[in-house]
């Protein structure tokens, strides 16, 4: 199973709540011991996550400084997100040799650049967001996967009719 997530702290709260389970309901006794909790312990985050942006024509730079183009879904961090960010560092899934080394990368990223993504920045590759999950869908199928049949969006021309998702 594949998550689309924002790339923001609450993205991967929200993330970490699908994989994880309610951290909430973790303290309550809400089953009997037969019942399995509501979780998806095999959930894969599919993005959008940090080498994506750089990749993005979003983040090109329009200007001889190297500053960051106004594009939809390419957001400064609030200083919410920021004390979000910095607790969640502190969660055990997030630790230093925690369970989920990816998601403590992606939030060290946020908090280095201040920026986080919405899904938007997708559509700001070419094919948009078809062209982008047949990309990053064949590349987590790896070796068996059909490379013929695998579109990169940063190559595609322009017409969604020679996608397959």
């Amino acid at each position: 199973m594949f998550g689309l997530f924002d790339l923001d702290p609450d993205g991967i709260a929200i993330m970490s709540t699908y994989k994880y389970g309610s951290f909430r309901l973790a303290h309550e006794y809400v089953a009997s011991q037969d019942t399995h909790t509501l979780n998806l312990p095999e959930l894969r985050w599919l993005g959008v996550q940090s080498h994506q942006i750089h990749r993005s024509p979003a983040t090109r730079s329009d200007t001889d400084n190297g500053t960051i183009a106004d594009a939809q879904g390419l957001i400064k961090l609030t200083t919410r997100d920021r004390r979000k960010a910095r607790q969640m560092l502190e969660w055990n899934l997030c630790a230093e040799h925690g369970p989920e080394p990816a998601w403590r990368h992606e939030l060290q990223k946020m908090l280095m650049l201040n920026i986080k993504a919405e899904m938007q920045i997708i559509d700001e590759f070419p094919g948009g967001l078809p062209a982008w999950l047949s990309f990053e869908l064949g590349a987590s199928q790896g070796p068996g996967f059909d490379a013929e049949r695998r579109v990169s969006p940063l190559s595609v021309a322009g017409s969604d009719d020679e996608l397959l998702l």
